[in-house]
């Protein structure tokens, strides 16, 4: 079930067609370099002899042409047109045609191998000239003083486009790359607003009760109280409860990080305190006072008894059946409850901005995002090439000159994923919203992004639901959630993490030592079986077993920004 579903949702809802290129390889010089070129070069002189200027062409050619060396992970799964390899592509072509960038593979290993061969090159000191790493061989990389600063590069070869997508996220991702003033890396910025955690309710059974919808913290218990206690399934049993959640705490799609994010509080996120320090939020007092809480309501019997040794299966089971009615979770959630919205058309799951437990706004809570970045070592003679490498990730090229077939999509081989340096649009769901909402408004589909396969599959969905076909409920109510998100980013209403690097190295050594004993603790205190004081000991435990050193390291990033 799970898997279908996640499946099912990133693959038509979540990852929508990127600003694509068209496509590079021509047949007459498919495979070849060329003897000579006439494209611009990166340099020209003024017709002065006294005064040379310096122009710089984000798609010009680098002349002479030059190698450039990388590394790079690729799915062993990868398929291959006939006569094409990872060595002989339409994008190395490309690359060459309208660069005069050769590109040379050193070595190309699969995503389960790549980190421990890196880290051995790494070790070596035999840098390639770029190469894709995680957050943890950025920062290992910025403290041994090994890349390139790519300032000047982005600066006077980024094309328009290039430098926009770079900074919708609000410059979270260049900050997260840049210290001391230098640009260090490119990310990849996927996007952190879709896994932002809102409030789903059954509403139908809202109306069936006569409950109102949520405005508070209060409302939410009154409501979880309501759905466990007055069978709102009608079956005269006492079977159902009022808030779901799983032996995980926090997981992905169904965690509870919304409901401590009405207390104020935040949970595996860094926070900043009054004093200005990067503190860890989950030892903060705000969550003891929201974990009292949630011990009540499980004493009460609002949530399931048996959470605690129920897995996410469990809990998609248990909505389906129609034994659950109220979550915190990301916009994409109802999707796991087609199954039961096709036994019962009554069901309809209904995404809500995140109620407070005062008058202060909750703030939905993000998780840093980036986990990919590309960088240039230290000492190539151009780091533009990376740049430009970029910039042919977004371009969009003549397509008589570059088909979509040659560096796209060719039936079922992915031609994309052989370019060697990609980009994303970290608010491609929201301009999504903003497309779709425009084209139902004005009745007018042309509005929509032909380049954006997922802004169709929208409006046609919603276009149903309008029409009254329940085949459009899962769209409609995502869309619903894409309001609220949208509605967060225009308000600046989301809390994204302080702490916006890869995994620090007590991080990396004891992370997961410390979020066991954390999941064990908090599951505890809310099944009652240890008391509310225990969470005092959780935290000076925490402190004690690698939490203050890793706060020191998190310090001294901070400092170094």
């Amino acid at each position: 079930m799970k898997g279908k579903a996640a499946k099912s949702i990133l693959l038509s809802v979540l990852v929508f067609t990127m600003v694509f290129v068209s496509a590079c390889s021509t047949k007459n010089n498919e495979g070849k370099e060329p003897e000579g070129s006439s494209a611009p070069t990166s340099k020209t002189e003024t017709s002065s002899p006294e005064e040379t200027a310096v122009s710089y062409d984000p798609l010009g050619k680098i002349d002479p042409p030059i190698e450039v060396t990388a590394v790079r992970m690729l799915d062993s799964t990868t398929k291959f047109a006939e006569g094409d390899s990872i060595d002989k592509n339409a994008w190395n072509q490309l690359y060459f045609d309208e660069f005069g960038i050769k590109l040379k593979y050193l070595w190309v290993a699969d995503p389960t191998q790549y980190n421990q061969k890196f880290n051995v090159t790494m070790a070596s000191g035999k840098l390639p000239d770029i190469m894709p790493v995680d957050g943890t061989q950025f920062n290992q990389l910025v403290e041994a003083d090994q890349l390139a600063d790519l300032t000047e590069a982005l600066e006077n070869y980024g094309t328009p486009l290039t430098k926009e997508l770079l900074s919708k996220d609000g410059g979270l991702g260049l900050d997260s790359a840049s210290f001391g003033g230098k640009l260090l890396g490119i990310p990849v910025n996927p996007g952190a607003n879709d896994n932002a955690p809102l409030l789903w309710i059954r509403t139908d059974w809202l109306k069936k009760l006569n409950l109102p919808e949520p405005k508070t913290m209060d409302d939410v218990f009154k409501i979880a109280e309501a759905f466990a206690k007055q069978d709102p399934d009608g079956n005269k049993k006492d079977d159902t409860y009022g808030l779901g959640l799983d032996k995980l705490l926090y997981d992905a799609v169904f965690g509870l990080h919304g409901f401590f994010n009405g207390y104020h509080a935040n949970p595996q996120i860094w926070v900043e305190n009054e004093a200005g320090e990067y503190v860890y939020g989950s030892i903060q007092p705000e969550m003891q006072v929201a974990l009292a809480k949630l011990q009540e309501m499980y004493k009460a019997g609002w949530i399931d008894r048996e959470f605690g040794v129920k897995d996410i299966e469990k809990l998609i089971q248990a909505g389906n059946a129609g034994k659950l009615g109220m979550f915190f979770g990301v916009m994409y959630a109802n999707s796991y409850f087609v199954e039961g919205k096709k036994l019962d058309a009554e069901m309809d799951w209904m995404p809500f901005a995140l109620p407070s437990i005062d008058d202060q706004q909750a703030k939905p809570q993000l998780v840093f995002p980036i986990g990919k970045y590309f960088v240039v070592r230290k000492g190539m003679e151009h780091p533009e090439a990376l740049i430009k490498m970029l910039n042919a990730f977004h371009n969009d090229w003549d397509k008589t000159k570059y088909p979509l077939t040659a560096i796209n999509q060719d039936g079922d081989i992915a031609k994309w994923v052989y370019a060697l340096v990609t980009g994303s649009n970290p608010t491609q769901n929201l301009d999504m919203y903003t497309r779709v909402s425009s084209a139902l408004e004005k009745n007018d589909e042309t509005l929509l992004d032909p380049k954006a396969s997922g802004q169709k599959i929208f409006y046609d969905s919603l276009k149903k639901w309008e029409a009254g076909d329940s085949e459009g409920w899962m769209y409609a109510r995502i869309f619903d959630a894409q309001k609220l998100l949208h509605d967060y980013h225009q308000s600046n209403g989301f809390l994204m993490t302080k702490y916006i690097a890869g995994p620090t190295p007590t991080l990396v050594e004891k992370g997961s030592t410390l979020e066991k004993m954390e999941l064990e603790t908090f599951t505890k205190i809310i099944m009652g079986e240890s008391s509310i004081d225990a969470f005092d000991e959780f935290v000076t435990n925490w402190k004690n077993l690698g939490g203050d050193a890793i706060t020191a390291e998190v310090a001294k990033w901070k400092a170094s920004k």
